[in-house]
């Protein structure tokens, strides 16, 4: 089972203009949409209504389908990532400034475009430039190591956002996603 905790945080902009589109069951998809422009330009309603049909009726579709009638939609130039993962794999495509980083056994790396093995308790954190700005690797490697939920872990993070005071800049997206081949999984 695949335990997450998302953040949608609009920040001092006007509105929230980035996008997490879920799908959950025994694997887990997201897709996760952002303008990294200095004027984002939200997403239109027929776009998001398009995206939130797609993502949430695709179980049991392959990645790379899913990620091939995903290009059908997503307009040009906006930056984003898609996810699934299970608890023994996991499969990221990105474009432009979204990242996922992964900690397993003590140690951290981001994750490139590609499939990964997954073992239980890996942590895979994946949020927009504006969320990993102020984030060092050594500070999420011990908010993930030491927390004992996603939403804890999630709460670490802000907090290191937060003492910088930089919670009021843009919109802050991101998700936490533990893997828990035990089936305990803690809310």
């Amino acid at each position: 089972m695949i335990e997450y905790y998302t953040l949608m945080h609009k920040g001092s902009k006007e509105e929230y203009t980035d996008n997490i589109f879920m799908n959950f069951g025994s694997t887990v998809t997201v897709l996760m949409l952002s303008d990294s422009c200095e004027e984002p330009i939200p997403l239109p309603e027929e776009v998001k209504t398009r995206v939130s049909t797609y993502i949430t009726g695709c179980r049991g579709i392959p990645f790379e389908e899913v990620s091939n009638k995903l290009t059908e939609y997503i307009p040009v130039g906006t930056d984003y990532m898609l996810i699934h993962i299970n608890d023994t794999g996991i499969n990221i495509e990105r474009h432009g400034q979204i990242y996922a980083s992964i900690v397993k056994r003590g140690e951290i790396k981001m994750l490139p475009n590609g499939p990964f093995s997954i073992e239980d308790d890996d942590r895979v954190v994946c949020g927009t430039a504006e969320f990993f700005k102020y984030l060092s690797k050594p500070a999420i490697l011990s908010d993930a190591l030491t927390a004992e939920s996603c939403e804890e872990w999630m709460d670490n993070l802000v907090c290191r956002i937060s003492d910088k005071t930089h919670l009021a800049e843009g919109n802050l997206t991101a998700v936490t996603l533990i893997v828990r081949k035990d089936e305990s999984i803690r809310v």
